[in-house]
């Protein structure tokens, strides 16, 4: 069973364009609705939500004109995920998980080998060696920038 065939490579780079292309109708029009809504007595913090619901709108017309292609349905089902994808990451956030950029890949390394390790636990390391797990030697911490990606 081949799981790379043509349809499929086809699917998903139709999804992914669907996906960029619902970010896109965010940037571009949500920037220029936003103040509008605001105007028309829409709280500050519920703007994004607004906004957000746009690439349904997009998907929407996308599946109508599209009228059953593939290609179109793709993207369709791309712009329907970028925009759920944005009400899921709020509710998560809402509930306190951290799902930003340094949400959980910032704490992954931080604090890894901190302080002496006996010697000889390095990889049967002799006593002379340095110990690698001192903090001189730490870069997980939090000002090193190893994981400012």
């Amino acid at each position: 069973m081949n799981f790379l065939n043509k349809e499929t490579l086809i699917d998903g780079a139709a999804l992914g364009a669907g996906v960029v292309a619902g970010r896109v109708v965010v940037n571009k029009l949500g920037s220029k609705l936003e103040p509008m809504l605001v105007k028309a007595g829409i709280p500050a913090d519920k703007v994004g939500m607004v906004t957000n619901a746009l690439p349904i709108v997009g998907g929407i017309a996308t599946l109508y004109f599209g009228k059953g292609n593939r290609i179109a349905t793709g993207v369709a089902n791309g712009m329907f995920a970028a925009s759920f994808g944005y009400y899921v990451d709020t509710l998560l956030q809402t509930a306190g998980v951290n799902t930003g950029q340094n949400g959980v890949g910032s704490v992954l390394m931080q604090g890894a080998f901190m302080g002496e390790v006996p010697g000889g636990v390095m990889m049967g390391a002799a006593e002379d060696m340095p110990n690698y797990a001192s903090g001189s030697f730490d870069f997980t911490g939090a000002d090193s920038g190893e994981l400012d990606y």
